[in-house]
């Protein structure tokens, strides 16, 4: 990926002009990207998947991001470790200043996606440096790799809700203390995330019909929930652990899907993931929040499965204690869950 300078500009603030920055375009091996991102035109990468991330060191004593997005998307923001302020857009193209004012010397930033697919692509088209800043060399990425296929859960839907009814959505996601994203920093692993809220294995949330036209395994080859026309290309990020949460969706409504159909698909999705990555262990969780007869057919999937590097996961079914948003799990809860599944991953390691 080549390294190149666009320009030096000046940006205005509250009516006060800043000193002339450096921009240096994102497709430089300097900044290290994960999750599932879409590189056609690499000076202008795109996504739109929770969690995705990028993170870059630096020397200097301000940075900041170019992004185009549409104005419904929310980022965590880590200075040298520590959380700042969220980074929350709005619609355009901006730019948006993570820090200033750090001291002069060696510093990393990361910027991590709160929100989900359904909440607008975002285009990344700079990265922002003080008048002596300097990129360094990327960050190194964790050894381990995981690929979570979900729903809300693996999103962080209002993972940080006071309770059950929470006024406002975009406010109380945040992906970066899902399950998923939590149980992947304790494994020291890089992580992708593809997961939607409401969707399910055959039958989307509330949807009239028992097959859905579009439930979450349509979107396994998709680089981007938003565009269909971009394929992942399976081999460019070869995950060790796959792990699959689905099946809440497909149940808590009426009318639910049939047991034959139900289970057909969900040996079909096992199957897609286990043609693309022949070595990975596939982990399938059951619990924290599905309902019957969800668990009548888990159990005759494992009976029918004979790959030998497929393994059940049992969460722990939600309390009172543990609801935040819409009866989604809160920070304690989804800690909770990492904790099971580690611990259950951990388990099978040692057999």
């Amino acid at each position: 990926m080549r390294e190149s300078i666009l320009a030096l500009i000046f940006f205005i603030y509250g009516g006060n002009v800043m000193a002339a920055n450096t921009v240096i375009a994102p497709d430089t091996s300097a900044v290290s990207w994960s999750g599932r991102v879409d590189f056609t035109n690499p000076s202008a990468p795109r996504f739109d998947w929770p969690g995705v991330a990028l993170s870059f060191n630096f020397t200097g004593t301000m940075a900041g991001v170019i992004l185009q997005d549409e104005g419904r998307n929310d980022f965590n923001v880590f200075i040298d470790g520590r959380q700042k302020k969220n980074l929350v857009t709005t619609p355009g193209k901006k730019e948006y200043i993570l820090a200033k004012g750090l001291p002069n010397g060696r510093h990393t930033a990361v910027i991590a996606k709160r929100t989900e697919g359904y909440d607008g692509m975002t285009v990344c088209t700079g990265i922002i440096l003080g008048p002596k800043g300097k990129l360094l060399d990327a960050p190194v990425k964790p050894a381990g790799k995981i690929l979570f296929i979900g729903d809300s859960l693996s999103v962080g839907y209002g993972v940080e809700g006071p309770g059950i009814k929470c006024e406002n959505e975009r406010k109380y996601k945040n992906n970066w203390l899902s399950f998923a994203a939590v149980a992947a920093r304790r494994l020291n692993a890089d992580f992708h995330i593809v997961a939607v809220s409401g969707r399910g294995v055959v039958r989307n949330y509330a949807e009239k019909e028992k097959k859905s036209a579009r439930p979450m395994p349509s979107y396994f080859d998709n680089t981007l929930y938003g565009d269909d026309t971009v394929k992942w290309d399976h081999g460019s990020w070869i995950p060790d652990t796959v792990v699959i949460n689905l099946g809440t969706n497909d149940f808590s409504t009426d009318p639910k899907p049939d047991r034959k159909n139900f289970i057909n698909s969900y040996i079909s999705l096992v199957k897609k993931v286990r043609k693309v990555y022949p070595s990975a262990r596939i982990y399938c969780v059951t619990g924290p929040a599905q309902q019957e007869p969800f668990f009548t057919y888990m159990d005759e999937f494992f009976k029918k499965n004979r790959d030998k590097k497929v393994f059940r996961v049992e969460m722990s079914m939600l309390g009172e204690s543990d609801r935040a948003c819409d009866y989604h799990p809160n920070v304690k809860a989804a800690a909770r869950m990492a904790d099971e599944l580690i611990a259950q991953m951990k388990e099978n390691d040692n057999k």
